[in-house]
């Protein structure tokens, strides 16, 4: 009896000790995953907010009682309505939707944002099928006269590029490069 009942300690020692090694490497990750965003955005002089950046966020607001947030809309979430408040997809759909590492600034003297962005379809609403999008997005003034390239936009001022994936640091210039060549393009031509 006394040995079953040290087993089970055990176990459950060890149950708990596995549990606190993934939650701390978890959060570990996230926080590396977050400072990357940050030294970017530092290194560069850029603009870096976090969003929600983490599945359980606080708004910064004191309008919020418990200051959490859950099952934000569109027309309610604060983060949507200040970085993507657009109706072309992948915006302005599903249901879920997530606005994460925004950086915001100039670059080659344009006004950009990048950032990732998220939401889940629905059947029902025929939103598409959801996913995560790596947005990269520049100040253009004049619409576009020529067809854009698939996964291009141009609304509300804005030029777009969305590409399935979670935004990656490394490739954001790369993106702002391909807009800005693209409204120069347009502008010229």
């Amino acid at each position: 009896m006394l040995v079953t009942t040290l087993l089970i300690i055990f176990f459950i020692v060890l149950i708990l000790s596995m549990t606190a090694l993934i939650v701390y490497f978890s959060i570990r990750y996230a926080k590396r995953e977050n400072s990357q965003y940050e030294q970017f955005a530092k290194e560069h002089s850029y603009y870096f907010d976090k969003a929600q950046g983490q599945l359980s966020y606080r708004e910064n607001s004191k309008s919020s009682q418990n200051g959490m947030l859950s099952n934000l809309k569109l027309s309610t979430n604060p983060f949507v309505e200040k970085y993507a408040n657009y109706t072309t997809y992948p915006f302005g759909r599903g249901t879920d939707i997530k606005v994460a590492y925004v950086i915001s600034g100039i670059y080659e003297n344009v006004k950009f944002r990048a950032f990732t962005y998220s939401f889940t379809g629905s059947l029902v609403e025929n939103s598409g099928k959801g996913g995560v999008f790596s947005i990269v997005m520049i100040q253009c003034d004049k619409q576009p006269a020529h067809l854009l390239p698939s996964q291009t936009f141009f609304e509300k001022n804005t030029l777009c590029q969305y590409l399935q994936g979670n935004l990656e640091v490394d490739t954001i210039h790369e993106g702002l490069e391909q807009l800005i060549e693209l409204k120069n393009s347009y502008i010229s031509g």
